[in-house]
Order: structure tokens, then C-alpha cells, then sequence
């Protein structure tokens, strides 16, 4: 992992009670992997860290999105730009 914000988190499937862990880079899918024919959905709870600034946040999704921190720093708006 290499970029400036990085996500961690959680995966559950309650209906099968299983769930395991995974971390990926900001603007990467959070997908648990789990291939489930049963009933139920995976839900997801992470963080996020942004590197540079040192922000954070958290969030909670369904199984297959994409994550976006959202964080000024990571977008190149929070930076001073030498002159």
C-alpha cells in the first residue's frame, strides 16, 4: 500500500457468522471475497487514515464499494505549494 490514504476494516456476514479483515488503498473497492449462495449480506465497517495530514474518518457500506475518504490532503487541496 502506497498511497496517502489508507482504509482498514471488517466484513461480516451475520446469517453465516462469518467475517474477516482486509486493508486497501483510498479509491479501491472493499470486497470481502465471501461467495455466499445463502441469504444475508456482507456489510463492511472501516477507517480510514490519510498519511500526510493525519486526518481520519470511518465509515460503514455494503460488500463491493468503492471508498473515498473524501480527504482534502490526499486530493492535492489541503497541500501549500512552494513557490
Amino acid at each position: 500500500m502506497s498511497a496517502e490514504v489508507a482504509w482498514g476494516g471488517t466484513w461480516e456476514h451475520a446469517a453465516r457468522g462469518v467475517s474477516g479483515d482486509a486493508l486497501w488503498d483510498d479509491e479501491d473497492t472493499a470486497s470481502s471475497g465471501h461467495a455466499c449462495v445463502g441469504g444475508g449480506a456482507v456489510d463492511w465497517s472501516a477507517e480510514w487514515h490519510c498519511h500526510g495530514c493525519g486526518s481520519s474518518g470511518d465509515d460503514q457500506f455494503d460488500d463491493d464499494t468503492t471508498t473515498y475518504s473524501d480527504d482534502e490532503y490526499a486530493d492535492g487541496e489541503g497541500r501549500e505549494v512552494a513557490a
